[in-house]
C-alpha cells in the first residue's frame, strides 16, 4: 500500500476505533435511567417522564456514533455464506465496487439530508413532540449527522482497504 494510503487507513481506522470505544460507554447512562425507571415504576409507584426518552435518545446516539466503528471491524451484515469463496481479489473487487456505487452515495445523501435536519431542529431549538417532558432533540440530531460523516470517513478507509485487496490480493496490515 503506498505510504500515504497507509497512513489515511491507519488515521481513520483509529479514529473509528477510539470513537468506538468512547461510545460504548453510553451503554452505562441508558442502563441506569432504565433501572431507575423499573425501580420508581414498581416499588415507589412513581415513574419518570424522563426515562424513556433518555434511553431512546442515548440509544440512537451511540447507535449511530458507533457505525463507524462496527464497519471498521466488519461487523454490518453481510452475505458471508458466498462472500468467503470468493478470492480475496473478487472480495476486493466485490467490496470497491459496493463502496463506490451504494455506500459511498448513500452516505453522501444521508450526510446532506442528515445536516439539513439537525441545523432546522437547532436553529428551532426543537423538542420532543411525542413526551411529557418534551427534551430538545437538536443535540441527538446532531449526532446522528455526525455519525454519517463518521461512516463516510470510515468508508474512505475500506474503500482503500478494498483497492489494495483487489489489486494485491491480499488484505492490508
Amino acid at each position: 500500500m503506498h505510504p500515504l494510503a497507509r497512513r489515511v487507513v491507519w488515521a481513520l481506522d483509529w479514529f473509528s476505533e477510539w470513537q468506538g470505544r468512547i461510545i460504548c460507554l453510553m451503554v452505562a447512562p441508558i442502563i441506569v435511567a432504565m433501572v431507575y425507571e423499573v425501580i420508581a415504576r414498581k416499588f415507589f409507584l412513581a415513574p419518570t417522564l424522563w426515562a424513556f426518552d433518555i434511553s431512546r435518545m442515548l440509544y440512537g446516539t451511540s447507535f449511530m456514533l458507533g457505525a463507524a466503528y462496527a464497519l471498521m471491524r466488519g461487523l454490518h451484515i453481510r452475505a458471508d455464506f458466498i462472500y468467503r469463496g470468493f478470492s480475496v481479489k473478487t472480495q476486493g473487487r466485490v467490496d470497491l465496487l459496493l463502496y463506490v456505487t451504494l455506500f459511498m452515495p448513500g452516505m453522501i445523501f444521508l450526510l446532506w439530508a442528515g445536516y439539513g435536519f439537525a441545523e432546522k431542529s437547532f436553529l428551532q431549538n426543537e423538542r420532543a413532540g411525542d413526551s411529557t417532558w418534551a427534551p430538545v432533540v437538536w443535540p441527538v440530531k446532531i449526532a446522528l449527522a455526525a455519525g454519517v460523516l463518521f461512516l463516510v470517513l470510515q468508508g474512505v478507509s475500506e474503500i482503500l482497504k478494498s483497492w489494495y485487496a483487489a489489486t494485491r490480493g491480499r488484505w492490508p496490515r
